[in-house]
């Protein structure tokens, strides 16, 4: 059994004890209420945290799409005959629908120019820009490759 918190002489007064006792009480209160305060600052942060990687994962993904679909555009320009590399050919290729899903207004651009001396090679250049989660345009980011012409009797 526990025993009242007063001091052992009786010479406090009942009332007096009570109120040190609902005293201690009431701190406990107000440290519950800060700790609950603390708690809820913490998730709020969180929350805010969790957002912030999701749209940074978004980014990061929709990058990492955007270099996958000009690694491939670039390997088919590469690997086509002479005459069929032109810029508005290039352009003018479709996205496929899951591409154009995960890039929203997505946008191909080419430039092709001729190289001088000897090889006389075409430097092909293909940039690619999407809208982000705010609507607002990303900087295009791009590949550059130099396609020569084949030499007769080369495979």
């Amino acid at each position: 059994m526990q025993r009242s918190q007063c001091p052992a002489p009786v010479t406090v007064a009942p009332m007096q004890c009570l109120r040190r006792r609902l005293r201690r009480r009431g701190t406990s209160v107000l440290e519950a209420s800060l700790a609950v305060i603390v708690l809820m600052s913490a998730t709020i942060l969180l929350t805010q945290l969790l957002v912030a990687t999701s749209r940074q994962r978004k980014a990061s993904d929709q990058r990492r799409i955007a270099l996958e679909v000009l690694s491939n555009r670039m390997e088919r320009v590469l690997a086509a005959k002479w005459p069929d590399v032109n810029a508005a050919a290039i352009e003018n290729a479709s996205l496929d629908p899951q591409t154009a899903e995960k890039l929203p207004g997505a946008k191909l651009t080419a430039s092709i120019a001729d190289e001088p001396g000897p090889g006389g090679g075409k430097r092909v250049h293909l940039g690619i820009s999407w809208e982000n989660g705010a609507g607002e345009r990303v900087t295009p980011i791009g590949v550059t490759a130099w396609k020569h012409r084949r030499q007769e009797g080369t495979p």
